[in-house]
């Protein structure tokens, strides 16, 4: 049986955007919460990151209901 109901968000995950040093291209990371090192996907460069605060990002989860608030119900 197909449904035609549209389905709401089941969870969320926040994407963080650090700008590569190398070629100034975006690079977008899910919360990174430990430091770590990313590979541009445009010039494969490596560089460092700074993570992102992990009780932040779990407050905002815990806010937004892990996407179901975030939701238009209309």
């Amino acid at each position: 049986m197909i449904s035609h109901d549209p389905v709401k968000p089941s969870r969320m995950t926040l994407v963080f955007i650090y700008t590569c040093p190398f070629c100034q291209n975006e690079v977008m990371i899910p919360a990174p919460l430990e430091p770590s090192n990313v590979r541009c996907g445009s010039c494969r460069n490596v560089f460092p990151i700074v993570p992102v605060d992990g009780p932040t990002v779990q407050y905002i989860h815990t806010m937004l209901l892990n996407g179901r608030a975030a939701a238009v119900t209309d």
